[in-house]
């Protein structure tokens, strides 16, 4: 939410989406309010809808990518759940606006889940966009060498690294295990994660920030296991250029 909300490209399709429907007035919206009006109501739809769609989109595809190997099965499962949020603030809008008389909830849903549905295949077509020459994305990714070196019931998706005495503790989204390694060796074994070091004592994978903390001059990042690690002031340029610090 946060990488959709510092994109200029996002907030440039979301203005101007706004603008279009505020200036057609589609649904009854013509004739309900004034210009000004319009735009302001689907400036107050179209911006937490996108927003929130995209990363409960995001979220569903990464969190199924090991878990259901055909693609259109995870675009489905995906398009349901990032039907949830835009729902929520359509309708939430309409229930302000209408007067009392708002349209069923069902045909609003049909209209999200249209739309949902987009913000999927653009999601999964960005990626398919980004990744490298000889890459598959559309098939999950080969789990990084350092995975190996865990119990099987605690390999998942990797979360962080964390120093502990001469160990490193290996984090996934399944649990954690204590190796005796180096942190350098360790993360050499990340393989295709993208990650970041942002402590002499942790390294951290980019797709498990959740939140960035600021108190007293010193900044934390929250994943989403609700561990929260500190950034260094000597790792803070290259999580600056990773984009997890402003």
């Amino acid at each position: 939410m946060q990488a959709c909300l510092a994109s200029p490209r996002a907030l440039t399709g979301m203005a101007v989406a706004s603008l279009v429907l505020g200036v057609s007035g589609p649904f009854e919206t013509m004739s309900q309010f004034d210009l000004p009006g319009r735009l302001l109501y689907w400036l107050a739809i179209v911006v937490p809808s996108y927003v929130g769609s995209r990363a409960v989109a995001r979220v569903t595809l990464d969190l199924l990518a090991g878990r259901m190997a055909a693609l259109p099965q995870r675009i489905v499962v995906a398009t349901l759940a990032a039907s949830i949020p835009a729902w929520l603030a359509t309708y939430g809008v309409v229930l302000v606006t209408s007067g009392g008389a708002p349209p069923p909830p069902q045909r609003i849903w049909f209209y999200c889940l249209v739309v949902a549905g987009a913000i999927v295949v653009m999601t999964v077509v960005m990626k398919r966009t980004a990744a490298g020459p000889g890459e598959t994305p559309s098939s999950p990714p080969a789990p990084p060498p350092v995975l190996d070196r865990m119990p099987h019931p605690q390999r998942g998706g990797l979360l962080h690294l964390s120093v502990s005495d001469h160990y490193v503790d290996i984090v996934t989204d399944r649990g954690h295990a204590l190796v005796l390694m180096r942190l350098s060796d360790a993360i050499r074994e990340t393989g295709a994660v993208p990650g970041l070091q942002v402590h002499r004592a942790h390294w951290v994978a980019l797709d498990a920030v959740r939140q960035v903390h600021r108190a007293n001059g010193k900044v934390t990042l929250e994943l989403s296991n609700g561990t929260r690690l500190p950034v260094s002031r000597n790792f803070m340029p290259a999580a600056r250029q990773a984009g997890l610090v402003v």
